[in-house]
């Protein structure tokens, strides 16, 4: 559940970091030291990526969520000195609801995750318990 809301956390510092006066990189740097995680590690790569003036489009399209592409894209964006402040307003209702969605699926899944340890040890034993004794009696008729 940790992993779901990563984007969400990076926009939220990215946009105090604009509302103090900083600029994006440091919001950016400052989220990826306070974070740990998959979408922290992909903003590191692409943010030395771009650093170093390689191809940091191959980055971003490595991640399967379409929020974090256009987070990470619009953060590109704003590197180069377009003002994002806007957009970041605009997507964060998005990737809020997309968080929402993943959270929903995440929550209906539980479930059937639930029902794995059910069906491996809990159903076995019961079916130990009601054929144990008349195993042993079949047993004990047969060595008679």
């Amino acid at each position: 559940m940790e992993n779901l809301a990563p984007p969400l956390v990076c926009l939220l510092e990215l946009q105090s970091a604009l509302a103090n006066g900083e600029s994006i990189r440091i919001g950016l740097t400052r989220y990826i030291h306070q974070s740990q995680g998959e979408f922290a590690t992909l903003a590191k790569k692409f943010l030395f990526a771009w650093d170093k003036g390689q191809n940091w489009g191959r980055i971003i399209n490595e991640e399967k969520s379409s929020y974090r592409r256009i987070l990470l894209e619009l953060v590109a964006s704003g590197l180069s000195g377009i003002s994002i402040q806007n957009q970041l307003k605009e997507i964060q209702i998005e990737i809020e609801r997309g968080m929402d969605l993943e959270i929903k699926r995440h929550v209906e899944l539980l479930p059937l995750k639930m029902m794995i340890p059910l069906l491996l040890f809990q159903f076995p034993a019961f079916l130990l318990l009601l054929f144990g004794p008349i195993l042993n009696q079949l047993l004990t008729e047969l060595s008679k």
